[in-house]
């Protein structure tokens, strides 16, 4: 029987062993009376009021006075939503008893506006808990206690979720993984901001190359599960979503916070907002970062200003409008130690000449439309440009006893040299004219696109449902152009060499090309409710053409076009409430699961950074254009539940994927089938509930098994084709763990915070090599340990004073290996080791106007 075969009889046994407890758990059943009004205590008749999860029966709506009556509702802590055509949708809970009324009131605002950032796990922690899917969040009080400098580092308590230590100390080029699958560039991931894609250009190239400022979320939101077909292109692990705030002040007023650290690290932010109208809410949020970065020439500087507009059209339209511009100057490198370095001075970096440049303009609109109780409409339009040129000088070894005696000028050696090497700037090195010795990769991405979303509440078998359906329309332009120049620090550059009027003279030395992709997506998810049972089936269709023109080369032209059908099927089953006693008091519990096609498009252009040298695929006249798609089977299985004192989810998960491209490979093609499986888990509880000296514990684990079925690349050492069967993925740890303690201090208005990070072991390529070289380009990543703290004082309601530790012990370890190919021994070719952040203190002082 297939492994997917099990799974669904496996599902529909547990289904059926908990339906029979569900029914004799509905045998007690109470009532509730209530009210509802607007903001005036005036009555609201024909409102609607439901308890979601338990079907059609246990709804109503209001007399002519706006009350209501809900009768044999079960007993225990029961949500109920009430909606009302014009009107914000309210959700409460009340306790129900049995053979008793029980009292509610509620009272509905005028739905003039979105009150809040697009969020794609629901609006409260009971939406979320019915989720059929594996999901997390850090929210607004978690990302003000750990004060990150990028969102990375929020990112790292999340089960699952693992990251690759970069240079960046600003952490735009963001590098992190989910559930086994290449965290380089989080390019197989699909991260957005409000429900928008932020990465450069999502179908042509993933990798991620911008990254909203931490400063401008108020939340993160991770998915895993089927729910991620909702959304795309990239689906196969999961869906990051940053939300941000809007306009909600009705009276002027902001935030003011400046943060200066260790580094030379210093971060001002400041939002202003609430000098509009009550139908016009305008925001203005302005943000400069600096820092020296955790090493030798590796400062950056971040500027970046955003305004918003929320605006009431009537009472059933909004619009929210967003502009961002963003602009970095990095000097950011691929340079990386050798061993000897590492050892002996893990903060070098010799490359003053290396630059990285972005600048990024950005418009989303957001059109809210109720046309009925039932039927809700949104239309999002965006676009955005964005610009990268990264200009970096050819790398060298030198002897590390010659580059250290300054008596001896320290000459280029071959990477087979023995002894100690350190890898420096070819400009180090004493050597006469070199040949291109600084070259730039100039990028300049463009991207529009428009998507209309339904949702619709409706019956389905004489049970409740709610229909998603939407379609999105994309297109997006990259323009790729690698110059030379002759001279390091000249940020000039040329595609060739030679006199124009005599083409037997070029020499091609650069490349420039054109991708570009129009794609249409279509979606549909269904919500059914059936009792305890809450299904999810979806579908996603993926329709799009992909071009490339090689300007170089005659303006040769190619194109592609790929239309993927991606079904999904998730489900939710409330197990109910139960009373474990005086502590733990009414808890309750639901077990998730599901299945999708999980899908990443076929892009050469993503080879471009994938690898130093341009791809080849299968046939290399085709210049990797034929490249197929990544697509896999992703399945979990869980249990999340929630007490008075405590909140857990444990989810399995096992990933099938088909055709996983050979990332930094020299062939760079389709690899083959892999297969990763594991255990997810977080836990949080209250230590207040058993004493009050004890703090809150917060605990998330992933336990990671990641496999090559099937595969072959040529050899590392000899070039020889290798059977990598059964190897374990690169950069797939097989644990990670973090433990965080929290304890506020009410008399003192103090809280207190500490941390414990720990990274796996992991292999850095596909043979799993374990012994390193004198340059550092292959071997292991050895698991580490980090360990962090901090401080929170409320001075006052407007003014808070911050301090955090992070790597509070300092420790040195390598962050990764990530840009390296243990075939490629050259300097330019591998950067060797990459260092982990080290020591970073900050202190933020945030006051609120």
């Amino acid at each position: 029987m297939p492994w997917f075969a099990r799974f669904a009889v496996a599902l529909l046994f547990i289904i059926g062993l908990n339906s029979s407890s569900s029914i004799a758990q509905d045998a007690a059943t109470g009532r509730i009376d209530g009210r509802v009004t607007d903001t005036e205590q005036r009555p609201l008749a024909g409102a609607t009021v439901t308890v979601p999860g338990v079907g059609r029966a246990r709804g109503t709506t209001t007399n002519a006075e706006g009350r209501f009556t809900l009768r044999n509702v079960p007993v225990g802590v029961v949500r109920l939503q009430a909606r009302y055509v014009g009107y914000v949708t309210e959700t409460r809970t009340v306790r129900v008893r049995s053979d008793q009324a029980a009292s509610l009131s509620i009272a509905m605002v005028v739905a003039t506006i979105a009150l809040d950032g697009v969020e794609i796990t629901g609006s409260d922690e009971m939406a979320r808990a019915a989720l059929p899917g594996a999901m997390s969040t850090v929210g607004a009080a978690e990302l003000g206690q750990l004060d990150p400098i990028g969102t990375q580092e929020a990112l790292a308590y999340v089960p699952g979720v693992y990251g690759l230590s970069d240079d960046g100390m600003g952490q735009t080029r963001m590098s992190v993984g989910i559930r086994g699958l290449q965290p380089r560039r989080t390019q197989r991931v699909l991260v957005m901001e409000d429900g928008v894609p932020v990465q450069p250009a999502p179908y042509i190239f993933s990798p991620l190359y911008y990254n909203t400022p931490i400063e401008r979320v108020k939340e993160v939101e991770v998915i895993k599960g089927s729910s991620t077909i909702r959304y795309g292109p990239q689906t196969m692990a999961g869906v990051i979503n940053y939300v941000t705030s809007r306009p909600l002040r009705r009276t002027l007023g902001g935030t003011l916070q400046v943060k200066g650290g260790s580094n030379r690290y210093v971060s001002i932010f400041s939002e202003v907002g609430g000098f509009g109208t009550d139908a016009v809410r305008p925001q203005v949020q302005l943000l400069f970062k600096r820092g020296d970065g955790f090493r030798q020439n590796n400062d950056f500087r971040q500027f970046n200003g955003t305004a918003k507009l929320q605006t009431r059209l009537d009472p059933d339209r909004s619009l929210y409008l967003k502009t961002s511009i963003n602009y970095e100057r990095l000097n950011a490198t691929y340079t990386g130690l050798t061993p000897y370095t590492f050892r002996t001075n893990p903060s070098f970096n010799p490359k003053d000449d290396d630059l990285y440049r972005v600048f990024r303009a950005s418009l989303t609109g957001i059109y809210d439309r109720r046309f009925s109780d039932r039927v809700e409409g949104t239309t999002r339009l965006y676009a955005n440009v964005f610009d990268r040129p990264w200009w970096r000088e050819k790398d060298v070894f030198v002897r590390a006893s010659d580059y250290e005696d300054e008596t001896v000028d320290a000459e280029p050696v071959p990477p087979s040299t023995p002894g100690p090497l350190v890898r420096v700037g070819i400009s180090d090195a004493a050597e006469g004219n070199p040949t291109n010795p600084y070259f730039g990769n100039l990028r300049t991405f463009y991207v529009t696109g428009i998507e209309q979303s339904l949702e619709i509440e409706h019956t389905l078998f004489g049970q409740s449902a709610g229909l998603e359906v939407g379609g999105r329309l994309h297109w997006e332009r990259f323009s790729d152009d690698r110059k030379i120049s002759d001279a390091v620090g000249v940020r000039e550059g040329v595609f060739f060499r030679g006199d124009p009027s005599d083409p037997e003279s070029l020499e091609i030395v650069g490349s420039s090309s054109t991708y570009e992709t129009t794609a249409l997506a279509l979606y549909a998810q269904e919500e059914l409710q059936l009792g305890r049972l809450l299904l999810r089936p979806g579908f996603r269709l993926e329709m799009f053409e992909q071009s490339r023109i090689n300007r170089l080369a005659g303006a040769i032209h190619q194109d592609k076009t790929n239309i993927v059908p991606l079904p999904g099927l998730g489900f939710n089953l409330d197990l109910g409430q139960y009373r474990l006693g005086p502590l733990a008091g009414d808890s309750r519990f639901w077990l998730f699961g599901g299945i999708h096609r999980g899908y990443t498009p076929p892009s050469s252009a993503t080879f471009q950074i994938i690898g130093f040298q341009p791809p080849t695929a299968a046939d290399e006249a085709d210049d990797g254009f034929d490249l197929r798609a990544e697509k896999s089977w992703n399945s979990e299985l869980g249990v999340r539940g929630q007490t008075s004192m405590s909140d857990f989810e444990i989810a399995g998960f096992y990933l099938y994927v088909e055709d996983l491209v050979g990332g930094r490979t020299v062939f760079q093609q389709n690899l083959g089938v892999v297969q990763s499986y594991g255990l997810e888990a977080r836990f949080t509880l209250d230590g207040g509930t058993f004493a009050g000296l004890l703090p809150k514990l917060d605990v998330s684990y992933t336990y990671l098994e990641s496999e090559v079925v099937e595969g072959i690349v040529p050899g590392a050492i000899d070039g020889v084709p290798a059977d990598i069967s059964g190897n374990a993925l690169p950069a797939a740890p097989n644990h990670v763990t973090s433990v965080q303690l929290a304890k506020e201090i009410p008399g003192l208005d103090l809280s207190l915070h500490a941390d414990m990070r720990y990274n796996g072991r992991f292999y850095t390529d596909l043979e799993n090599l374990e012994r390193t070289s004198n340059r550092g380009e292959r071997g292991p990543v050895p698991d580490y340990t980090i360990f962090n703290a901090g401080a929170t004082y409320e001075a006052s309601d407007a003014l808070r004073l911050k301090l955090n530790v992070r790597n509070l012990t300092d420790e040195v370890y390598i962050g990764s290996r990530m840009h390296s190919n243990p075939r490629f021994r050259e300097a330019n070719l591998s950067t060797g080791i990459l260092p982990g952040p080290r020591r970073q203190i900050n202190l933020s002082i945030q006051y609120d106007f």
